[in-house]
């Protein structure tokens, strides 16, 4: 039986436009124990992100006010090192490898593309907040 991993001590921003989406997400969150908060723009997850200390970022790409990537480009280069280096999960349906190339070059770890499965969602959280 594979072990369920759980993360009481991480805490995650959401970053997501979509209302079933963050649905889903807060229930997978859920599931693995992580805290998280929600954004529902590129300019909120900002104001959220030079507040907080997050484990990991999970946002969508084509978002209202800023989208994904160029988020990421500016989180990248704040003056914290340890919130610049926060993983970044880039949370998309594009499956275009120019465009997957240039959100990894904006400062994006990784991409999920939707749909996904839970294991995988799961496997990605832990390569990121197993560290």
């Amino acid at each position: 039986m594979e072990k369920e991993i759980d993360y009481p001590s991480k805490k995650a921003l959401l970053v997501e436009d979509n209302v079933m989406n963050v649905k889903l997400f807060s229930l997978l969150l859920k599931r693995v124990g992580i805290q998280y908060d929600i954004a529902t723009d590129g300019e909120e997850a900002l104001d959220l992100f030079n507040v907080n200390q997050y484990d990991i970022i999970l946002t969508d790409i084509n978002l209202p006010k800023l989208l994904g990537n160029e988020m990421a480009k500016i989180m990248r280069e704040n003056t914290d090192t340890v919130k610049a280096n926060t993983p970044i999960v880039a949370l998309t349906a594009s499956i275009l490898t120019s465009e997957i190339e240039s959100y990894l070059q904006s400062g994006i770890d990784e991409v999920l593309l939707k749909p996904f499965t839970e294991e995988k969602f799961k496997s990605i959280l832990q390569k990121h907040l197993s560290k």
